[in-house]
């Protein structure tokens, strides 16, 4: 299923896989002038554009993922109805996709690191722990999400909306410093902002992520987890009846 998603990611595309590299590329760049230049965000003391495709990076692997997904079912209700298969390879096979396309940019990742001469440190160790995190509650979302778009279509759309407030309330293009402590409680709910946090200081500043708030968000990503699967094959009985 995850090869059958890459092959039609980029199907009839002249540029074809390129656009893994180009679109992370782009957007780096465009985000790096306007909060680096005209806005003159805080970079903690690091080159801004190298401190945004940390946090980038795993942001677009999460709302991409989370998008692909919540497609994958009502997609494919085609196969849906006529094979058998556990319905949930479809979400998880949408979102192993994106890994591919989060490797490509980690090549980037890479050679901006040459460019501005700061290699990763030891702490480097800490990233397959923090992205399996945030791949847990990237496929717990999106289990009841691409359960509840097969029922309501309109569900695709709230999500695009949703995750443009999301990224805005992520400390993406700022450090969570730059937050007022009395708005602190809105970050440490959201586990993308913990885990963005937790990347930068294990990539960037030679720094263990803080243990109370890893454990807080893979308490909240197994949650999410756990209540999404089970309210997934809840609504996957009715799947065949929705054509």
């Amino acid at each position: 299923m995850t090869v059958r998603h890459l092959r039609g990611q980029y199907k009839q595309s002249v540029l074809g896989y390129a656009w893994a590299f180009l679109n992370p590329l782009a957007l780096m760049l465009t985000l790096s002038f306007v909060f680096s230049t005209l806005l003159r965000f805080e970079s903690q003391g690091l080159p801004f554009p190298l401190f945004l495709l940390v946090g980038l990076l795993p942001w677009m692997f999460f709302a991409n993922g989370v998008s692909s997904a919540t497609d994958s079912v009502s997609g494919a209700m085609n196969l849906v109805t006529k094979v058998y298969f556990p319905r949930e390879i479809l979400p998880v096979a949408a979102i192993n996709t994106k890994i591919v396309d989060l490797v490509f940019g980690l090549i980037i990742l890479a050679g901006l690191m040459m460019v501005y001469n700061h290699p990763p440190t030891e702490t480097v160790v800490w990233v397959p722990l923090l992205f399996a995190i945030q791949l847990i509650f990237t496929v717990g979302l999106s289990f009841p999400l691409a359960a509840l778009n097969v029922y309501f279509h309109d569900v695709r759309y709230l999500v695009g909306v949703v995750l443009t407030l999301w990224f805005y309330l992520t400390p993406v293009i700022y450090p969570i410093d730059f937050v007022p402590s009395k708005y602190h409680f809105i970050f440490d709910i959201n586990p993308n902002a913990l885990l963005i946090d937790a990347y930068r200081r294990v990539i960037l500043l030679d720094d263990s992520p803080a243990m109370d708030r890893l454990a807080l968000g893979l308490g909240i990503a197994v949650g999410t987890f756990v209540v999404g699967y089970f309210l997934f094959k809840k609504m996957e009985a009715g799947f065949a009846d929705r054509i």
